[in-house]
């Protein structure tokens, strides 16, 4: 179709009618998005995550795919808003902008929303413009200091740029650390002294520490050994995806069905892909109430 060559009104009811298909088409999307999470077929395909999949195979921009992962997610937990989206009146940004109040609240307050209160958000903030509803929810949070979310931008090929809300307290214990640098390190960084500490907590809290398997029916001394054994072997690496997030030892033949805890019968696999292994093991069904 040429579109110079139509008239005014036939361009406009046009323009209306794919509006109206691309907002049904959103919907349908996030259903589907939740139906592969459910099922966990990101790791059927070797993908590390749901976000790893939607930006590698479906072809998404990062923040495209992760917009949308988070509508998805929040659909699930309130679907009443899926009219709303599908009529246009709230839009990935707006579901955004909730989110991070949501989120936030629940750090400040130590306990989550009601289903009500965030139905509320929604009502509030549906149909108005981006700006006036960021500045809406702003106003609804309970310190509008923590209400900014963290943010993390690409700068460069290999820098990007973190911004986050620190308490007075954190400030305090950052010049302590670089004081007591000072001699080493005269001039460093806040993003040098972050690093460093992300270095030593890798080397504080790697491997053995932060995936150590679940309770096996070995003394504490094998059951080390053995969780070692399985890092090293796969390389600290997921034996299925290649991810290093999450980590956990699996039973290739689960104990339920009479797998032993012998090295020969255990793998590194990430959280996704283990609950992957757990569903063609056991059944959807079964599944979805330890998991969905």
């Amino acid at each position: 179709m040429n579109l110079m060559t139509i008239n005014d009104s036939a361009l406009v009811q046009n323009t209306e009618k794919l509006a109206r298909e691309e907002r049904e088409l959103l919907i349908k999307v996030l259903h589907h998005l939740r139906e592969i999470e459910r099922r966990r077929l990101f790791s059927t395909l070797g993908f590390k995550s749901l976000f790893d999949f939607a930006v590698r195979h479906l072809g998404y921009p990062e923040d495209q795919a992760y917009r949308r992962i988070s509508a998805m997610r929040l659909l699930k937990e309130i679907p009443e808003i899926a009219a709303q989206i599908e009529s246009g009146e709230i839009s990935l940004t707006h579901i955004g902008l909730a989110q991070s109040l949501f989120k936030q609240e629940m750090k400040i307050q130590n306990r989550e929303m009601s289903h009500d209160q965030k139905l509320a958000v929604f009502e509030q903030i549906a149909n108005k413009p981006v700006r006036e509803a960021q500045r809406m929810t702003l106003a609804m949070s309970s310190s509008v200091a923590a209400a900014k979310p963290d943010r993390m931008k690409q700068i460069s090929e290999n820098h990007i740029e973190l911004k986050f809300i620190a308490s007075n307290d954190l400030q305090k214990k950052i010049e302590k650390l670089k004081g007591l640098l000072a001699h080493k390190h005269p001039s460093l960084s806040l993003g040098e002294l972050f690093e460093k500490l992300c270095d030593l907590g890798l080397t504080e809290w790697g491997q053995a520490k932060t995936a150590a398997p679940r309770k096996r029916r070995v003394n504490p001394q094998s059951q080390s050994q053995i969780s070692k054994t399985v890092f090293s072997k796969a390389d600290n690496r997921c034996e299925n995806c290649d991810s290093n997030y999450a980590l956990e030892i699996d039973h290739i033949i689960p104990r339920a069905k009479g797998g032993t805890s012998d090295p020969a019968n255990l793998r590194l696999l990430c959280r996704n892909c283990n609950q992957l292994a757990a569903i063609q093991e056991f059944g959807q069904q079964t599944m979805d109430r330890y998991l969905n």
